[in-house]
């Protein structure tokens, strides 16, 4: 009877119960004047289509492809974020564990003795076992007997259970809050990742780079040295001065200088890409000297879709819904707790010279707390999680628009350094020609060694600017890649 009476009470307080609010998503966090600027689409030159995940390949780069699977694989940071992705799916769980009964069992076995003054009744006490919840302390010591001093054995078995009935979902939404918080670590996790291999691109674009300034400076150098020599011959000759001699020797000397920065700026390049792909920094990678093929235009999706596709994004998201159920949690912590408990056992006890008493207890109980006066502290508590959760909200609104700042200049920038690498291969090539009509006229005497130089100079120059924006524009595709929240297979996130 008594078991039925406490079921149907669990049941009425169950269904009486509060579900917990559902916090809300993408661009309904933000503020109407703010959700309402959101374009229909970008505002830089793009091309539309669905985001296509596998990006790294779209280099069509085996070796990139390569470095950037070792990276991942090797990477410290990324190995310290998937840790604590398990730390968090650990937390909810026992977030979640308040949510069922709480079984003990306890086994006893205790010696007792007491020295007593004053009247002394006759008898045992019954055996106390004490609390049967998690409690571990032994039963009572307390004795009736005639002698002044007494000692007992006490021997015992029980079990209990007590149980929260989670009326107002306190307890649910700490477990919502502890799951939206690993899905934060999780989406942290993936950024990280995708974050690691632009990383690593982009070094390894910027190697390649230094691997052709190199070339360039070689190039100039042998030009500036074969041309001193010819100049020493011709003074040999009489057809060369010592001023003549001095100025090529000084442009020689510059060519070298610039060459040799040229070595160093690759070797250091180097070992940026060894440390970023977690290797020591020796400077004895080798990479390809060539640039890979520009990827065709990337489908750059709209820009209410980067709210639920970019990593960032979606760990503002969840913390912000984590602040939410926390801020319920606060609130339902200054209402009732209803609770449930259960206990029973069997115990013997033995004094010494007098006699056995066996007892099996037992006990069902419901109660019901209400804070009364806690100094504001559950108060505080609450107004704490709501400025959390105001915070959150303003934190999220901050990422987003840097989020659409990112894919905006990316796309600006690969549309501007796609117009300025024509327009530079446009230069190199009338460059070139006019250092090869210049050889000429010079072999014909119709114009002289420093005209050359210059000529030399100038498609130097602008060999060396091709060179870095063809850089600029595959990093600049990564950047379009990580802004967009593409993702690329075959390094996937902490399996769950």
């Amino acid at each position: 009877m008594i078991t039925r009476t406490l079921s149907t009470s669990a049941a009425c307080l169950v269904l009486a119960g509060c579900a917990i609010k559902t916090p809300p998503t993408g661009a309904n966090i933000m503020a109407p004047e703010v959700r309402h600027q959101i374009p229909g689409s970008w505002s830089g030159p793009h091309a539309r289509g669905a985001v296509a995940p596998n990006w790294i390949r779209n280099f069509h780069d085996p070796e990139l492809t390569a470095l950037v699977e070792d990276a991942i694989a090797r990477n410290p940071d990324l190995k310290a974020a998937a840790a604590n992705v398990e730390a968090s799916r650990a937390a909810i769980r026992i977030a979640a564990s308040s949510l069922y009964p709480r079984i003990a069992l306890k086994g006893l076995g205790e010696r007792q003795g007491r020295e007593l003054r004053g009247d002394l009744g006759v008898g045992v006490d019954p055996p106390d076992l004490g609390s049967l919840g998690v409690d571990s302390s032994g039963g009572s010591g307390d004795t009736r007997t005639t002698d002044s001093s007494s000692q007992r054995w006490v021997y015992g078995l029980g079990v209990g259970a007590s149980w929260e009935l989670d009326v107002w979902g306190r307890i649910r939404s700490k477990k919502a809050a502890a799951t939206a918080e690993s899905g934060a670590l999780e989406a942290d996790y993936e950024y990280a990742r995708e974050s690691l291999a632009a990383a690593v691109a982009r070094a390894y674009f910027t190697t390649i780079e230094a691997a052709q300034q190199e070339a360039n400076a070689k190039e100039t150098l042998d030009l500036y040295q074969q041309y001193s020599k010819l100049t020493e011959q011709q003074k040999q000759q009489g057809h060369a001065s010592d001023y003549d001699v001095a100025q090529i020797r000084s442009r020689t000397a510059g060519a070298n200088d610039t060459y040799i920065a040229a070595q160093a700026a690759r070797a250091q390049t180097i070992r940026a890409i060894e440390v970023v792909t977690s290797h020591y920094p020796a400077g004895k990678l080798a990479t390809r000297r060539d640039f890979p093929g520009q990827p065709k235009s990337v489908p750059s999706g709209l820009p209410a879709q980067l709210l639920e596709r970019r990593p960032d994004i979606i760990a503002a998201e969840r913390r912000f819904a984590a602040t939410v159920h926390r801020t319920n949690e606060a609130r339902t912590a200054r209402l009732p707790r209803f609770s449930l408990s259960a206990s029973s056992g069997l115990g013997t006890a033995q004094l010494d010279g007098v006699g056995v008493v066996e007892a099996l207890s037992w006990s069902l109980a419901a109660g019901v707390v209400q804070p009364i006066f806690f100094g504001g502290e559950l108060k505080a508590q609450q107004d704490i999680r709501t400025a959390e959760q105001k915070a959150a909200a303003a934190t999220y609104v901050s990422v987003s628009l840097r989020a659409f700042e990112d894919v905006e200049d990316a796309l600006s920038n690969d549309y501007y350094l796609h117009k300025r690498e024509g327009t530079l291969g446009e230069m190199v090539s009338a460059s070139s020609d006019a250092v090869k009509l210049g050889r000429q006229q010079y072999d014909q005497g119709h114009a002289d060694m420093f005209t050359i130089l210059r000529l030399g100079g100038e498609n130097l120059a602008a060999r060396v600017e091709l060179t870095k924006v063809r850089a600029s524009r595959l990093r600049e595709r990564v950047n379009l890649y990580l802004a967009l929240g593409g993702d690329f297979q075959g390094t996937g996130a902490p399996t769950k």
